[in-house]
C-alpha cells in the first residue's frame, strides 16, 4: 500500500514508479491517491494538470477506482476487493476529497496546507470550544 497526494504526484520519480509497477504487472501494489487538487503552495492544476489522472493510470496499464475519499464505506469496500489475488496489474485508488474539509477558512484556500488559523477562528470551528 502506498499513499500519496496529488501535489506530490508531479514529481517524476512517481512516475518512474507508476510506469514501472504497470510494466512488471505488480499486482500486489495498491496505490491510493489523495486527489484534493491542492498542492503546497497552489491549486495542482496551476502547476502541472494531470487529470485526467485516472486515464494517465489506465495507460500505465493500473486497474483504477476513483472514489469519494470522505466515505469509509467506499474506501474500505474498495480494499477489500482490491485485497482479492488476480489480475496482472497494480491498483489505483483514487479518493477525490476536500482539503481541510468541514472548515470553510481552508476549504477553499489554497494556502491551507500552510495556513495557521487564528485562535478565534479555532474556536469558531470547535464550536466555541477552544
Amino acid at each position: 500500500y502506498v499513499l500519496i497526494g496529488d501535489g506530490e504526484s508531479c514529481e517524476g520519480s512517481i512516475w518512474e514508479a507508476i510506469m514501472f509497477a504497470g510494466q512488471q504487472q505488480l499486482n500486489n501494489l495498491v496505490l491510493i491517491l489523495d486527489s484534493n487538487g491542492v498542492a503546497m503552495l497552489d491549486y495542482c492544476r496551476n502547476i502541472i494538470n494531470l487529470e485526467p489522472v485516472d486515464q494517465k493510470l489506465r495507460d500505465f496499464q493500473w486497474d483504477v477506482t476513483v472514489l469519494d475519499g470522505h466515505d469509509p464505506d467506499a474506501i474500505n469496500e474498495t480494499l477489500r476487493k482490491y485485497r482479492q489475488p488476480g489480475g496482472a496489474r497494480p491498483k489505483a485508488i483514487i479518493a477525490r476529497t476536500v482539503k481541510g474539509k468541514g472548515v470553510p477558512e481552508l476549504e477553499t484556500d489554497s494556502m491551507s496546507h500552510i495556513k495557521t488559523l487564528k485562535p478565534d477562528q479555532i474556536a469558531g470551528i470547535l464550536g466555541g470550544a477552544a
